[in-house]
């Protein structure tokens, strides 16, 4: 897996890295960047170059080590993930009846979840990413099911016409992807090119006491806003990466079909198919980082929509087919 990161001199990429940060660069601890990041906020002089470029528009690349240049981008491997999971799978017949079931729990943990993450806040301290990965379900539940009607079965007209008839499905419960929560400015004044800028801080619990308020264009909340705080000025906020999950998804497809035989190889089958059989409202994503099915972006602190879904979707689908072979 590589992950992305953007680092100041000493140029010593962890992973994909852009635009040094302006407030990592302290010549007294060169040479150990998280010591510098730690350092930086105990001197005033850094802090008002790092306040300069959060809030008052002050031209970042100056402070840069490398003086003419703005993003340097770097691509290493090196994040950390793990994945643990507990499968199975069945599949039995009864009679005309053939069942699967397949079961995942699962959850895979890294800080940055491939190529393209841009989920992290501080490049010297990868480490404060470490969380569910992007594309984590916890739980995957599929169940499968083919049935020969038992019906008109014995040899003749009725047979041909009215028997002959296979029904079969899936059903699907899957849990949703998480997401982090953000705020849209430079709070921390690093002026990083890639990632996130911030993170919010957190003063509650972001999955407990959601209070439902009607949004025009929007569906329902599925986290807490209230948990959710500016962050304090000069840092990166204090709520972890994807501390919130996207809806979870419950979904019926269902077809019914009848091959027609007109002699040994030659025949017909007609098939009739349904997805989302039931027209069960299926909430899409809120957000998402690379590596997850993503989402619409209603993640960012303060904006219209906040937590709130978007987006569905496909409502129910019917199709008809048919296939003469020969």
């Amino acid at each position: 897996r590589c992950m992305r990161a953007t680092v100041r001199a000493p140029l010593i990429a962890i992973v994909l890295l852009t635009a040094t940060p302006v407030s990592r660069q302290l010549p007294s601890v060169a040479g150990n960047p998280r010591a510098q990041g730690v350092l930086s906020r105990t001197k005033a002089g850094q802090a008002l170059i790092d306040l300069g470029v959060a809030a008052c528009g002050t031209n970042p690349d100056i402070f840069r080590t490398y003086q003419g240049y703005g993003d340097i981008n770097h691509l290493e491997y090196a994040a950390s993930s793990i994945y643990h999971a507990f499968q199975t799978s069945v599949r039995r017949s009864v009679g005309s009846l053939t069942l699967g079931f397949a079961y995942t729990y699962s959850h895979s943990i890294d800080d940055s979840s491939d190529r393209f993450d841009g989920s992290f806040v501080d490049s010297f301290n990868p480490g404060a990413n470490r969380a569910s990965s992007n594309f984590d379900q916890r739980h995957i539940l599929n169940l499968s099911y083919v049935w020969d009607l038992p019906f008109f079965k014995s040899p003749g007209f009725a047979n041909k016409v009215l028997g002959g008839w296979q029904f079969s499905g899936i059903t699907t419960f899957q849990t949703g992807t998480p997401y982090s929560a953000v705020v849209s400015t430079d709070n921390a004044g690093v002026a990083n090119g890639l990632g996130s800028a911030a993170r919010p801080d957190l003063v509650g619990d972001p999955r407990s006491g959601i209070v439902q308020q009607f949004v025009e264009g929007f569906g329902p909340a599925f986290g807490n806003a209230a948990a959710f705080a500016e962050p304090r000025g000069l840092t990166f906020g204090t709520a972890s990466r994807n501390i919130l999950n996207n809806p979870r998804r419950t979904n019926f497809d269902w077809a019914l079909f009848k091959r027609f035989t007109i002699k040994e190889q030659v025949g017909f089958e007609f098939r009739a198919e349904a997805f989302n059989v039931f027209n069960h409202t299926q909430w899409g994503n809120i957000a998402g980082d690379s590596g997850s099915a993503g989402g619409v972006g209603n993640n960012t602190l303060g904006s219209n929509g906040f937590l709130h879904v978007s987006s569905a979707h496909n409502a129910r689908i019917l199709q008809l087919g048919a296939k003469f072979f020969f």
